[in-house]
């Protein structure tokens, strides 16, 4: 019996099950989908997706957390264990104990027990009926006198560093890794997660084989050449990518492609890689084997959306050292002295803003997800993504900074700048994009005949042209879509729009409640997600807002300050703890000139 695992995509090829569960009479998979191990068996039991069920849980001793469904069941589906409650009710032949017992009945008489154990704590204080209401409000239920996790998890630590043996490989080194979106590939039919690009690397749509600028200069090898690479007695065939950082003996390459049975979006993205591992005794082996590689004449284009690598000296990620920034923290963005022939805009009610933290942000994406999900962004496809036809409304761009051999990475979030001098309406024929009285660049989508202009005159590139409809979507993926936001069709422009939905649904709440509107309780899909707090959003006209207070901070910027748009999106400047930048001074900019050559 098998249950949430996907034995025959991720076990190595040496352990043999595909051979194994060939011998067997009879496997039971319980799961969600038709994935590679569920045709290997000859009964199949349907279960509730995680978000259609109940269930409990201990992650942190003594923590415990209730897991309550968030919609009714798409499909003629039952729980887990439900299933299991139901056979062991057969195999038992009789009514016992377990005779009409439900999985939710179940979990209620176990929390019954809980309740019983902890009474007079704070929220056990009433009866069981009035606990069982409050856990489902709360969903957390801490009994715990003292946290016992750190010492767990050091001793976890140690343990699993203990089972790392020395290579023994003599000339290049293989290792397997997870990317942030994809990671084990259990999700790799989400279309989001395919073409969210890796924070460092930042292609979509593909893995790769991963080679130093030093190693692909003595094989030769270039960006998406084609080598043969060899672990064991079994060859994959994979493009190249050069990157900057890499040890020079190491060949590296993302598991969670190469699915067969995952749907129509993952099905052959990639090739397969979990099956290189080892076995070592009671643990697989995933890096430090021999590998060999051989070059071949065939070329794979990966779908690099960044697609340069340096700021070429501008001052576009500002970073600073601790010591510079005590000294002189004035002193670290170059500050320009603007003439302008703009008139100041007055904004009379409320003037949303927003200010990132480039300390804080650690390029991981969740951004950029949360924005997809929230504003119906479309995926497009590795095909349109190669011709420069991006979606996503925030992206975030990676720089290198020193020394290609052994750079550093910096991440900058990039979404519409909102500018108060905005270079895009000054050239819209039809008045498509425009500035509300609250700060905001909206576009009116009705209106606009997609000439374009506005994206080329655009400094930061933010804004998307919708080139086909991705709209005619079957049941039951019509559910993704936010209905609080407009389905674009094909031939309008679209960008960040700061979640002005957002905004108009507190301002309805607030007048429903008969109370005045609140700017602090408007938050951005990207600022709520972000799991490092990095985004600030709130209105500017506020001088007690937290945005108002960031944009007087002294490590505050504006992006491309020279051009005189005047963006409602700033920047916090980065400070190191190191005592030097590498290969930069403190203004960001790069000493390193030739380092793109290398990607």
């Amino acid at each position: 019996m098998i249950q949430g695992t996907n034995p025959i995509y991720s076990a190595p090829k040496s352990l043999g099950l595909t051979e194994a569960f060939k011998k067997l009479q009879n496997i039971v998979y319980v799961g969600t989908h038709l994935d590679e191990t569920a045709k290997m068996a000859n009964l199949i039991a349907s279960e509730h997706h995680s978000l259609e069920n109940w269930g409990d849980a201990e992650v942190q001793k003594g923590v415990l957390s209730l897991q309550q469904p968030t919609i009714e069941p798409l499909n003629k589906t039952r729980s887990f264990e439900d299933s299991l409650l139901s056979w062991a009710q057969l195999a038992e032949k009789t009514s016992g104990g377990l005779s009409g017992e439900t999985w939710y009945s179940y979990l209620e008489n176990r929390w019954k027990n809980i309740y019983s154990q902890n009474r007079g704590q704070s929220l056990a204080s009433g009866d069981f009926a009035e606990f069982w209401f409050k856990i489902k409000q709360e969903g957390v239920f801490n009994i715990s006198t003292g946290r016992n996790s750190d010492s767990a998890a050091r001793n976890f630590n140690l343990a699993a560093l203990s089972t790392i043996k020395k290579s023994k490989a003599s000339d290049y080194e293989f290792v397997s890794y997870e990317t942030v979106g994809l990671r084990d590939g259990s999700l790799a039919n989400v279309s989001w997660l395919q073409e969210f690009s890796d924070p460092v690397s930042r292609i979509s749509w593909d893995n790769y084989l991963c080679v130093s600028p030093k190693t692909a200069s003595k094989e030769n090898l270039k960006d998406g050449q084609v080598v043969v690479f060899k672990v064991g007695d079994t060859e994959k065939e994979l493009p190249v990518f050069i990157q900057p950082g890499q040890h020079d003996n190491v060949l590296a390459v993302a598991i969670g492609y190469g699915r067969t049975a995952a749907g129509k979006v993952a099905n052959g993205v990639g090739v397969a890689i979990m099956d290189l591992a080892s076995t070592d005794q009671n643990y697989f082996v995933h890096s430090g084997m021999p590998v060999t590689i051989k070059k071949t004449n065939k070329f794979i284009p990966l779908a690099n959306v960044q697609g340069h690598n340096y700021m070429e000296g501008r001052q576009i990620v500002v970073e600073s050292t601790l010591e510079q920034f005590k000294k002189a923290p004035d002193k670290v963005v170059h500050r320009h002295k603007i003439m302008s022939m703009w008139d100041k805009i007055e904004y009379k009610t409320y003037k949303w803003a927003m200010s990132i933290d480039l300390n804080s942000c650690t390029g991981c994406g969740t951004c950029t997800i949360a924005c997809q999900s929230e504003n119906n962004i479309p995926t497009v496809g590795k095909k349109y993504l190669l011709q420069g036809r991006e979606m996503t409304w925030m992206r975030i761009d990676r720089y290198y900074v020193g020394n290609p051999e052994d750079p550093d990475t910096v991440y900058q979030p990039m979404a519409c700048m909102h500018c108060d001098n905005a270079p895009c309406e000054t050239v819209c024929p039809v008045a498509a994009t425009t500035h509300s009285e609250e700060g905001i660049n909206e576009m009116t989508y009705n209106r606009c005949v997609g000439t374009r202009y506005c994206a080329n005159n655009c400094p930061y590139k933010v804004r998307r042209f919708n080139w086909f409809s991705y709209t005619n979507l079957q049941s039951p993926l019509h559910m993704v879509l936010n209905p609080e936001v407009t389905v674009r069709h094909r031939g309008v422009m679209e960008k960040c729009t700061f979640c002005v939905h957002r905004i108009k649904s507190k301002k309805i709440e607030a007048i429903a409640q008969a109370r005045e509107f609140r700017a602090k309780d408007v938050k951005t899909a990207c600022q709520q997600s972000c799991p490092a707090d990095a985004i600030v959003f709130g209105d500017m006209n506020d001088p007690e807002s937290e945005v108002s207070k960031e944009f007087q901070d002294v490590r505050n910027y504006s992006l491309l300050e020279e051009l005189n748009t005047v963006p409602a999106l700033r920047y916090k400047y980065k400070v190191r703890n190191s005592e030097q930048l590498k290969g930069g001074d403190h203004h960001g900019h790069d000493s390193q000139s030739k380092g793109g050559e290398h990607s």
